[in-house]
């Protein structure tokens, strides 16, 4: 179960513990579960018919992520079934918009890159 949420208190232990910067293996594992989380709560708050989902580099501001990963992680997300889907989750909406004030020239190569990777599959 993947669970989607931000503790609020300091302590680190409500809703969502946030992941060691240390272990960059653990960040990107629980970044790309909230990112499941998400996409899994639009599909499942959507009526199947002209479903636009608007995202944003998630993490990138405050808490200083790297674009790249979290554009790479956006893409294999979006990339790979969810939810019981026989398709990428990516079909389940008409389009995808990543909206920012900075630049996410990152986001078009990463998924370019994550596109051609899987069409040699």
């Amino acid at each position: 179960m993947t669970r989607l949420g931000y503790d609020l208190s300091g302590m680190g232990e409500g809703l969502y513990k946030p992941p060691s910067r240390q272990l960059k293996e653990e960040l990107e594992q629980r970044t790309q579960e909230k990112f499941r989380s998400i996409i899994a709560s639009a599909v499942a708050n959507s009526n199947g018919k002209d479903v636009y989902l608007l995202l944003g580099p998630i993490g990138t501001g405050a808490f200083s992520n790297d674009m790249r990963m979290i554009a790479r992680l956006f893409a294999k997300v979006l990339n790979e079934p969810l939810m019981d889907s026989q398709k990428p989750i990516k079909y389940a909406f008409e389009q995808i918009w990543f909206v920012s004030t900075d630049k996410l020239t990152v986001f078009q190569e990463e998924f370019v890159k994550n596109d051609s990777i899987r069409s040699t599959l």
